[in-house]
């Protein structure tokens, strides 16, 4: 079988019961490395951990929960053919039962705010068997700075997006490819969604110490998970999916499958403090001037307003 099917294999064989969790964040905030070094992990912990990892075969940690295909498969109904206010109220159905998941599928992406204006106050994704939510943050200024290089759009777009309430990925009327609309709102808005929310239990990653505090962070990560804490493989997993390894590997497989068509390369920079120095000083006080509240609680810096 190919290295996929082995590491779905590995994965249920590592645990008894059908739990699975959600990778939360605002687009470019990390979920993608959490991803990979959760894929990285498990190989380590392997059959075969001298394998090297495989960004276009191995990040199999499971469906996005905003995938079309995966949505009409689990609700039974052809999503082409609802609004997106009519299919945000019936989403958190869908994987309500643990079991539907497939196997080795236990880590799903998400990056919706945890309810949509659509859901009549029901989240989004299913509660049913979940053991709880990973929520990845990074400050603003820099998923500013991310976003306009992965969209190809302006600052001040991504400046506005961070600001727009009604903010969405595929915000079309209807139809939206592959995925559905993901309602995002404010970067503060979705923060809250997930960090107060009490359905599920969370851990909040700040990307900024997934970087500074790696062993740490990702010990964490991977307690809360339920996945291998040993720190020689933890400390392995981190060296192989630092950017500079991620970049390698991007380019050696001839790109990667989640890059969008107009984005140089996915795994770009990773730095902290981008924003700061890339962001004008106007930029910088609309995002710390709408965002106040949540930029202090997580202990983000912002210009002098």
């Amino acid at each position: 079988c190919n290295s996929a099917e082995k590491l779905q294999k590995r994965t249920q064989a590592m645990t008894e019961d059908h739990s699975y969790w959600y990778l939360a964040s605002y687009p470019k905030s990390g979920n993608t490395w959490c991803r990979v070094f959760i894929t990285e992990l498990m190989r380590l912990a392997g059959d075969n951990p001298g394998e090297e990892l495989n960004l276009n075969q191995d990040i199999e940690t499971g469906a996005i929960a905003s995938s079309r295909l995966w949505l009409d498969d689990q609700l039974g109904v052809n999503s082409c053919d609802l609004s997106f206010s009519e299919l945000d109220p019936l989403r958190g159905h869908a994987g309500a039962s643990a079991w539907l998941f497939a196997e080795g599928e236990r880590f799903h992406k998400v990056h919706d705010a945890f309810k949509s204006p659509d859901s009549r106050g029901r989240p989004v994704v299913s509660t049913t068997g979940c053991s709880g939510v990973v929520y990845i943050l990074r400050h603003p200024e820099d998923v500013a700075v991310s976003l306009s290089h992965f969209f190809s759009w302006p600052l001040d777009r991504c400046v506005d997006s961070l600001l727009d309430p009604s903010a969405a990925l595929v915000p079309g009327e209807r139809f939206g490819g592959h995925q559905v609309r993901q309602h995002m709102g404010r970067w503060d808005q979705h923060v809250r969604s997930w960090a107060d929310q009490t359905q599920l239990p969370v851990l909040i990653m700040r990307y900024e110490d997934m970087l500074s505090k790696g062993s740490e962070t990702f010990t964490e990560l991977a307690t809360f998970l339920g996945l291998p804490t040993d720190s020689k493989l933890i400390d392995q997993a981190l060296e192989n999916t630092s950017i500079d390894r991620l970049k390698k590997l991007e380019e050696d497989v001839n790109g990667f499958a989640e890059k969008p068509a107009g984005c140089e390369r996915f795994f770009r920079s990773g730095r902290t403090g981008e924003g700061a120095e890339q962001l004008s000083i106007e930029q910088r006080k609309r995002l710390a001037k709408g965002l106040s509240e949540a930029m202090k609680r997580f202990e983000y810096e912002g210009p002098e307003l």
